[in-house]
Parts: structure tokens; C-alpha cells; sequence
């Protein structure tokens, strides 16, 4: 019984000391493993706090691409919400950007200058930025525009005492629109429509200003205003003319009576048929003067044009119509084109338009020499094509651009009316006519005259 209980003993106290060994590697390997727990379940957390964060950062510096993976349970919810968020940033930048371009683009290409000036503090007024068609307008780079002090630099010194008080209105609310007078760098005054107002952005405030040159259009302006004078001067005229013709018919009968009653010198008669050819001379060019001011009505009819100038040429070149040295032979040759088309035109003011020609080109061939007319058909531009040239000397190229002009002639008894009167004739037809010299010498008439059917003139 001793010896079991002595083994009894001995084998609990065997129990006894394994356990207070166990029991001492548990006390000392309990803080390594409580540790090891703590670090695994940290960083099984801080990681995906980590990704998150990095993925702020991408965020922040702007590579809005950037997406997270591998987070799962929670924070795999939050990376979902993260790689959303991101999309719609990217989207709403996109849109943005976009907008900024155009915006910028219509701002960079308007036709008008732009201006966005300071509106609050000392620098009110000052150029903040300023668009192309600014620079354009005013002769100065855009970096120059910028280093000016105010807006009113660009003024001129009349248009600058208005400025502050312009931009106190628009300060006050108010929209502006007024006609004022700018400078260009080069001292160039010229008008500008100006319209401006106050905005605000990111909570400051500026005035956007809209600047247009209507130097274009004062001059359109005032040329219709002396169109209009010269309207109500030609009314005038046309009635002066009248009375101006009738009472020099009235003097002309008498003085013929009077020749024809009175016992006159031969003397005395070359004075008096002078008096009467210079009163013929002033109703021609009277009735010359009436025609260009007040022509009269198109009759329109279906007309050939070869016709009217083979007319013409008859009448007009037949006969002598040279002041002096008449017995010069004048050659006419006639190249037409026997495919022209009818069109609808006044014969009578197209034979006029010829005649007048003839009667310049015969002047300019007073010793002689060749007129030749040529006709064709344009079939593309629809237009019936008539050229007049002579081998005369030509025309000054100095006076060559003057010739359509009313009241110019170099003509010492000429009216300055024929060719002036011929012009309007063609563009009454729709028909253009130009004039040049000949490279081998002589003028050349070119006399483009659209075709209309007699359908389209009904």
C-alpha cells in the first residue's frame, strides 16, 4: 500500500511539475502570441486603410483612372463606392474640360473684341484678359493689352471722362451699351459699340465687355445719308433741267426767228448760228443729263443681240460722225456667233449702250482704222458675251478707271454722260462691262449680259 501511494505520489507529482511547466511556457509565450494576434489582425486592417489612402492621394493629384482592387467585406463596399466616385469625377472633368474649350474657342475666334476687366478694389477697371480679335482691333499683342493700367488707355481722351462713371452704372447692376470712340497703338481713332455688365466668379467680381468697330457701318450710314441728299439734289436737278431746257428752246426759236427776219452780216450770222449750236450743245447734254438721272422704264422684248449690233452698226458707222478729218476709213469686222440665244432685253437702251461705244471708238480712230465686235455664248454662266475693241492708241492706264465715272471726259466738247449712262444701262440688265487696252495697242469694251428666258421675265 506504501508503494503504490509512494508511486501514486510520485506520478502526481510528475503531473504537477509538467503543468507548472506548461503553465510557465504559456506565461511566456502568451505576450509573443497575443502580439503576433494583435500585429495579424493590425495589418489585416491597416492594409486596406493604406490602399484607401493611396488611392486618395492618386485622386488628389488628378489620375482620375485609378481604381482599387482586391479589398473584400466591408472595405470591398467602400472601393466599389471609391471606383464610382471616381467614374463621376472623371465624367463630370470631362464635361468640364469640355465646356472650358468651347467656351474658350468662342471666346479666342468671336469677331468681336472681348474684354474681362477688374471690377473691384484700386485696379477697377484694369485688363485681365482679352480675347484676339481685341489685339487685331487695337494693334497691341495681348501681353501688351494686359500690362496697360486701365481699359481706358484705349480711349480716346474725350471717350475716358465717361469712363468711371460707366463702370460705377455697372457696378450698381446696370448693362451698358454705348457708342464711344477707341485708339489704336498706331493713334488711329475709329467708333466702337461697346456693351458691357458685372459678373461674378469663385465669389469675385468683374465686368465682361463686348467691344465692336462700326467704322463700317458709320460710313454705310453715312453714305446712305448722302445718297439721300444727292436723292433730293438729282429730284432738284431733274426739275431745274426741265425748266433750264424749255426756256433754251424758247431762245433758240427766237434767235432762229430772228435770223431768218433780220437783215444780218455774214458776220453777224456765223455769231448768231455759233449761239444756236451752243444752245444745241447744252440740250444735249441737258437731255444727256436727264437720262443718266431719271432713265426711263425697261420695255423688254425677246431680242437677238447680233441683230441690234449689226442696227447699230449701220446706223452709226455709215455715216460721218468724226468732227474733223471724216474722209479716215473706219474697217468694221464682225466676228458673231450665229448660236447666240434670244433673251428678254430693251432693244432701244442696248442700242444705245453700242452706239455710245462706236462713237468712242470712232473718236479714237480719227485717222483711220479697224473696230472689230465679237459675240459668243457662255453656256456655263448663262450669259451672252459681247466684245468691241479698236487699234486707236488707247487710254491713259492713270484715267483708265475713270472712264464710267459721271461728268468725266477728256472730250473738250464732250458731256462725260455717254459711257457713264451706257454702265447703268448693262447692270439695269443685269449685265456687267468693263474696259482695258489691248496689249497690240487700242481699247477693248467687254460686255457680259445674262440670258432670260421670256418664260422667267413673264
Amino acid at each position: 500500500t506504501n508503494a503504490k501511494l509512494e508511486n501514486k505520489t510520485q506520478s502526481t507529482l510528475k503531473d504537477v511539475n509538467n503543468a507548472k511547466i506548461m503553465l510557465y511556457m504559456l506565461i511566456i509565450m502568451g505576450p509573443f502570441a497575443i502580439t503576433g494576434l494583435g500585429l495579424f489582425f493590425v495589418k489585416s486592417f491597416t492594409k486596406p486603410i493604406n490602399i484607401l489612402v493611396d488611392a486618395t492621394r492618386k485622386l488628389k493629384s488628378g489620375d482620375l483612372g485609378y481604381r482599387i482592387s482586391g479589398l473584400k467585406d466591408e472595405f470591398g463596399e467602400v472601393a466599389a463606392s471609391f471606383n464610382e466616385m471616381s467614374d463621376s469625377l472623371r465624367e463630370h472633368m470631362f464635361k468640364i474640360k469640355e465646356s472650358e474649350k468651347r467656351y474658350r474657342m468662342l471666346f479666342e475666334s468671336a469677331g468681336d473684341a472681348i474684354f474681362m476687366l477688374e471690377a473691384e478694389g484700386e485696379n477697377a477697371g484694369k485688363i485681365v484678359s482679352a480675347n484676339i480679335a481685341a489685339s487685331e482691333m487695337h494693334g497691341y499683342t495681348i501681353d501688351e493689352m494686359l500690362r496697360l493700367s486701365m481699359i481706358k488707355d484705349l480711349d480716346t481722351p474725350e471717350a475716358a471722362k465717361g469712363a468711371q462713371g460707366r463702370i460705377e452704372r455697372m457696378l450698381n447692376g446696370e448693362w451698358i451699351k454705348a457708342e464711344i470712340e477707341h485708339r489704336k497703338k498706331d493713334g488711329t481713332v475709329f467708333p466702337v459699340e461697346i456693351s458691357a455688365g458685372l459678373f461674378e466668379f469663385m465669389g469675385h467680381k468683374y465686368i465682361l465687355a463686348f467691344d465692336r468697330d462700326i467704322s463700317e457701318r458709320k460710313g454705310i450710314e453715312e453714305t446712305l445719308k448722302r445718297a439721300e441728299q444727292m436723292k433730293l439734289v438729282g429730284e432738284w436737278a431733274v426739275g431745274l433741267t426741265h425748266e433750264i431746257k424749255n426756256s433754251l428752246a424758247g431762245i433758240k426759236i427766237s434767235v432762229e426767228v430772228l435770223l431768218e427776219e433780220l437783215s444780218v452780216s455774214e458776220e453777224d450770222k456765223a455769231i448768231i448760228l455759233k449761239v444756236v449750236d451752243e444752245i444745241k450743245r447744252i440740250e444735249l447734254l441737258l437731255k444727256s443729263l436727264l437720262s443718266f438721272a431719271k432713265p426711263s422704264k425697261l420695255q423688254p422684248l425677246a431680242v437677238n443681240v447680233n441683230e441690234i449690233l449689226d442696227k447699230t452698226i449701220n446706223f452709226s458707222l455709215k455715216q460721218p460722225i468724226r468732227s474733223s478729218n471724216t474722209a479716215a476709213k473706219i474697217d468694221i469686222v464682225k466676228d458673231f456667233n450665229s448660236n447666240i440665244p434670244n433673251t428678254m432685253a430693251d432693244p432701244l437702251q442696248l442700242q444705245q449702250v453700242f452706239t455710245n461705244i462706236f462713237l468712242n471708238s470712232a473718236e479714237a480712230l480719227r485717222n483711220g482704222g479697224t473696230i472689230t465686235v465679237k459675240t459668243s455664248y457662255d453656256a456655263g454662266a448663262g450669259a451672252i458675251k459681247v466684245e468691241i475693241s479698236d487699234n486707236g492708241a488707247g487710254i491713259d492706264e492713270k484715267i483708265l478707271n475713270k472712264i464710267f465715272d459721271p461728268f468725266f471726259t477728256t472730250k473738250s466738247k464732250g458731256t462725260g454722260l455717254g459711257l457713264a449712262i451706257t454702265k447703268r444701262i448693262v447692270e439695269r440688265h443685269g449685265g456687267e462691262i468693263s474696259v482695258g487696252n489691248r496689249p497690240g495697242g487700242g481699247v477693248i469694251f467687254h460686255i457680259s449680259l445674262p440670258v432670260k428666258q421670256v418664260e422667267e421675265e413673264q
